[in-house]
């Protein structure tokens, strides 16, 4: 009678373990526990400061290949002299512990030397997204209340253009990186100078909440913010990506992500830091040059971001696509629509998306191996929901934008399958769930933060997004804050109605946003779609009715984000839009020019 006893307390062992997803659970918490004693050991032993990763890794392997970037291969000890070289620079220009250096650069090796370089000596980078120009970048230079520029001699454009702007502020401009000269920036020359090792003594007694970077919001939603990005998370995140995703030393990660975004820099770098893993370094990313560059280097985990799954996916097919030595795809923002298919066509066995914010407090990881649980931006089972209250999806008043609270002023906790905005708690005592926030910025601080959300004295980080959990424990992204718009009484969901036009075969990409219609309460959805020659607008046109409820080339961000404020406030004026324009006319598409149809008189839209 033992043995079918033992056999039936077994089977029913793992039957409770599966109910409540016990080993998924386990898997998050040995990752975050790996992490914790490794930021604590650091803690312990005065070696918080992110370098020292680099430089742990440097003195085990100091001729192992750190770097490949454009056929030239850097060992660790390379790295290692150009930014001790690089750190006694700054040194000799006056920079200080605890000042901020501004860095202005795209991929390239050099990037790696100033930014280690700069947090050796106790200073702080403010990593300037490339991609900007004119406003964007001027306030990006403000908000770094730096004063030397770094940058890169292949980008002057950008800076020359806004030079008396730079020059006010008290800026100082270095190039770097090239042979290029320019007459408003002097070259640094690096030829003469030492490389001997930084003194340790400018990173003594750095703190959890020493900032080692200032990374940049994506500018989705306005401005960017400059988000303070502390040693002490950049360790935590390292570690725990490099346990829960098992990095290795074996690896070759391919970062065609900006370094200017914490994707690339920390999910990417420190993590090869601290495994001693090889980083395949792009300038940046292309769909023609990404599988030739990971067939030739052995790549075996690559980085996405945003739309560069689909990106991939459109190219055409190839008998190579399958011909790769990638075990995993990890990155943040794959589509629903583009998830199996990426998978199926590429043969890459585990996607690990996960979703995390610069400046936020909380992440959820998906560890996905199969259709279970396919698009889903995390997993939380009920064991690790019950022992983890710090992450909750509250009710959200879509046209107020603010959560909605009971009698006694309390949050609401959304139930499973109720949309709700995403809060995260706030610990100061937890270098994980620290709120850094904003620099030189307190007023976009106060708005992220919501006080005695679920009980008297806590703190929630608002994460702006809108989100949903399965009854299984996977969360699903829904839109951001702001996007959601109401349309004839009917909340109206961008990215549900992107996914779903997205799935046409002519469509290549599209941007789903309202706009404000005189005369009409709400908002009226508009698509701004980049489509295929071979586009047919009337039978879109009758897709489009079939698969969406009746009330219902891409601008992108340098990380790869879909920009909607610029055509949210372009709106339906023709006047300010350049692309063409189509309106639904019963159960066709006609163009939106004609006096009757296109044109605004007075401030209404003849429609």
């Amino acid at each position: 009678m033992a043995v079918p006893a033992i056999a039936a307390a077994g089977t029913a062992a793992l039957y409770v373990g599966s109910k409540l997803a016990i080993p998924r659970d386990a898997k998050l918490a040995k990752g975050l526990v790996n992490a914790k004693l490794g930021y604590r050991s650091y803690e312990k032993n005065d070696t918080i400061n992110i370098a020292y990763r680099f430089e742990e890794t440097c003195k085990k392997h100091p001729n192992r290949e750190a770097l490949v970037f454009e056929g030239r291969s850097y060992t660790f000890q390379d790295i290692q002299r150009e930014s001790n070289k690089f750190g006694n620079w700054l040194l000799s220009k006056g920079v200080k512990r605890g000042e901020i250096v501004s860095l202005f650069m795209q991929n390239k090796p050099e990037f790696l030397f100033c930014w280690l370089g700069i947090n050796k000596i106790g200073a702080t980078g403010a990593f300037i997204n490339t991609n900007l120009a004119g406003k964007p970048l001027t306030h990006s230079l403000r908000t770094a209340t730096s004063s030397i520029l770094v940058m890169d001699a292949e980008l002057p454009i950008p800076i020359s253009n806004v030079l008396d702007e730079v020059l006010e502020m008290g800026y100082t401009i270095y190039s770097y990186g090239g042979p290029q000269q320019h007459d408003f920036a002097t070259p640094i020359d690096l030829s003469q100078i030492s490389d001997a090792a930084l003194p340790k003594s400018l990173r003594k007694k750095t703190t959890a909440n020493d900032i080692a970077m200032l990374i940049y919001t994506s500018g989705t939603t306005g401005l960017p913010k400059a988000g303070r990005f502390s040693h002490a998370r950049a360790n935590v995140a390292a570690h725990f990506w490099t346990s829960f995703y098992h990095f290795n030393e074996n690896d070759r990660l391919y970062i065609a992500l900006p370094l200017y975004h914490s994707a690339g820099a920390v999910l990417g770098i420190c993590v090869a830091w601290v495994t001693g893993a090889t980083v395949v370094l792009a300038r940046k990313f292309s769909t023609s040059s990404f599988w030739d560059e990971c067939r030739s280097n052995k790549v075996t985990v690559i980085q996405y971001i945003g739309e560069i799954c689909r990106y991939l996916l459109n190219a055409p097919p190839s008998p190579m696509d399958k011909t790769h030595t990638i075990r995993m795809a990890h990155g943040n923002g794959m589509r629903p629509d583009v998830w199996n298919r990426f998978r199926d066509r590429f043969g890459i066995p585990l996607i690990g998306e996960w979703y995390a914010s610069t400046e936020g407090t909380g992440i959820l990881t998906n560890y996905n191996t199969g259709p279970n649980g396919a698009g889903a931006i995390g997993y939380r089972g009920t064991l690790a929901r019950t022992v983890d209250k710090g992450l909750k999806i509250a009710r959200f008043d879509i046209q107020t934008e603010e959560l909605i609270r009971d009698k006694n002023g309390r949050c609401i906790e959304c139930a499973a399958d109720e949309p709700g905005e995403l809060l995260t708690i706030i610990d100061s005592s937890d270098p994980t769930r620290a709120f850094q926030g904003y620099h030189k910025n307190s007023s976009a601080n106060s708005k992220k933060v919501v006080a005695d959300a679920f009980k008297v004295g806590d703190q929630y980080f608002r994460t702006g997004d809108i989100l949903r959990r399965d009854a299984d424990g996977y969360f699903y992204f829904g839109d951001r804050v702001g996007d959601t718009f109401r349309w004839k009484s009917e909340n109206v969901s961008t990215a549900e109605v992107s996914e779903v036009l997205s799935t046409y075969p002519d469509c290549i990409e599209v941007n789903i946003y309202g706009v404000q219609i005189p005369g009409h309460d709400g908002r009226a959805g508009m698509a701004a779609i980049v489509s295929k020659e071979t586009m047919n607008w009337d039978d879109f046109a009758k897709f489009a009715l079939k698969n969406l409820p009746k009330y219902s080339e891409m601008e992108i961000t340098g990380t790869f984000k879909q920009r909607k404020v610029e055509l949210v406030n372009e709106g339906m004026d023709p006047t300010k839009i350049k692309d063409e324009m189509l309106w639904l006319d019963g159960h066709s598409y006609k163009p939106f020019k004609s006096p009757e149809h296109g044109r605004v008189v007075n401030g209404k839209a003849k429609l």
